[in-house]
């Protein structure tokens, strides 16, 4: 099942859209904006969708639209999910290639072009390429969870989706995400890995990532909220095998059932079991683990500052 977007950019200069859901976003919202500044010449687009804010969210946006240099769309949706406002969003552009922009996050203009030219150029245009830069936490609220710079090691093929940048030809596959799902990052690693695609790793900081308590997922939450987010979430490994059952390879049909079976095991809180399953990498073993039972959740939460410190040591 595919969904066609409009397209109007020529092969020579690709067009890049930024497809950027909101929804609350008021006091984040106009500084989100404003670090669209993507260099000269670098051709490029905003798709904003309003996913029903009870806020300022949509005047703010359509005020900077108004007056922005960036050919800028504004859609009012009702409230129906960040999916939702994704799939409409990519229905409305024109580019070759998409990032996702959250309106509580900013970007790095000057990395643009990297992430335009890696899913574009040559032969890569054709075919379905994603690539991720890195991206680093900042918090006005909470000062420990800031300076974190992603992906961390090992974790290269956890995809965020405000560091992503991917070409149309995913692009076709990618959409319409389902929209039972609570977010974006899930369903592209479940296509990435059931089209066994190697994700393009950028060695440039392309996003600061916000933290702060209206984020859906992330160190703040209880266990109790990070198990059922991870449950709507892990739902993406199970719909993409059934999606794309008739061209999945035979690796990342193995990889899917691996964390699918993974995930039923955490979900009922069968920790032990975990360390049994065939076919699981170790970061997805670890992460589930981590998650299964809430002892295991709270050590790990007491670890993260030491693991943070070790990491900033590092990079």
């Amino acid at each position: 099942m595919t969904t066609t977007a409009q397209h109007s950019s020529s092969e020579d200069e690709p067009v890049l859209t930024i497809l950027t859901p909101v929804r609350n976003e008021a006091a984040f919202l106009k500084s989100c904006l404003a670090s669209i500044e993507p260099p000269s010449g670098l051709l490029c687009e905003i798709v904003l969708v309003d996913d029903g804010s009870e806020d300022e969210s949509a005047a703010i946006a359509a005020d900077f639209a108004a007056g922005s240099a960036i050919p800028m769309q504004v859609i009012r949706n009702g409230h129906r999910g960040k999916a939702a406002a994704l799939n409409l969003a990519f229905l409305a552009a024109r580019g070759d290639a998409f990032i996702f922009f959250a309106g509580d996050d900013l970007l790095v203009g000057s990395a643009l072009p990297a992430r335009l030219a890696a899913v574009t150029a040559g032969m890569t245009a054709r075919s379905p390429c994603v690539a991720q830069c890195r991206y680093r936490s900042f918090s006005d609220t909470h000062p420990g969870l800031a300076g974190i710079l992603f992906p961390r090691p090992g974790m290269e093929d956890h995809i965020a989706g405000g560091a992503v940048s991917f070409n149309r030809a995913f692009a076709g596959r990618y959409f319409p995400i389902p929209e039972q799902l609570p977010n974006e990052d899930s369903w592209l690693r479940a296509l990435a890995i059931a089209l066994d695609l190697q994700v393009v790793p950028l060695d440039c900081l392309g996003l600061h990532y916000r933290i702060h308590a209206g984020n859906s997922v992330g160190p703040l939450r209880s266990f109790a909220e990070a198990d059922r987010n991870l449950r709507e979430r892990n739902a993406a490994y199970a719909l993409a095998l059934e999606r794309f059952d008739r061209e999945i390879t035979a690796s990342g049909r193995r990889r899917l059932e691996a964390i699918i079976r993974a995930e039923e095991l955490r979900s009922r809180g069968r920790w032990l079991a975990l360390l049994f399953v065939g076919g699981l990498s170790r970061i997805d073993r670890a992460m589930m683990l981590a998650n299964s039972a809430p002892w295991l959740y709270a050590l790990k939460t007491r670890l993260l500052p030491k693991l943070r410190h070790w990491i900033r040591r590092r990079v």
